[in-house]
């Protein structure tokens, strides 16, 4: 049997302006009087630059894939060292396929996960995290 959500008497046009959190009616924000926009102008410049730092860190995490896919060798080593939480061994790993920038990596028994960053003290503005099971 299906039991309204609503009290009796309610038709459906009342129910659709019924708050959906009794006591709590969400109201919109007022638009400025003189027809401007509350936010400011858009400007992209920063979101190419993140774009373009960004496919750098792709560039750099491709290195990474390229090799893995690459080398079934490289793959059972990379997996082996993870196994036996040989983090220096990973990291030198890593660091074998050509990535140069900064990097943080984690593993368990079910896969390995890398964050790549081009973090720097001025300009941090991607990062890219890569999981892959095994």
């Amino acid at each position: 049997m299906y039991y309204s959500s609503f009290p009796y008497g309610f038709n459906s046009r009342q129910q659709a302006f019924m708050p959906v959190h009794p006591g709590y009616m969400a109201m919109p924000t007022p638009a400025p009087q003189d027809g401007r926009s509350p936010f400011p102008p858009v400007n992209t410049r920063k979101l190419n630059e993140s774009a373009k730092r960004f496919k750098q860190v792709m560039n750099e995490a491709n290195l990474f894939i390229g090799t893995l896919t690459a080398s079934d060798d490289f793959a059972r080593r990379l997996m082996d060292a993870a196994q036996r939480s040989d983090q220096k061994e990973v990291e030198r790993l890593v660091r074998s396929t050509g990535v140069t920038i900064k990097y943080n990596l984690s593993y368990t028994p079910s896969g390995i996960r890398i964050d790549f960053s081009n973090s720097d003290a001025q300009n941090s503005c991607c990062t890219l995290r890569m999981a892959l099971g095994w």
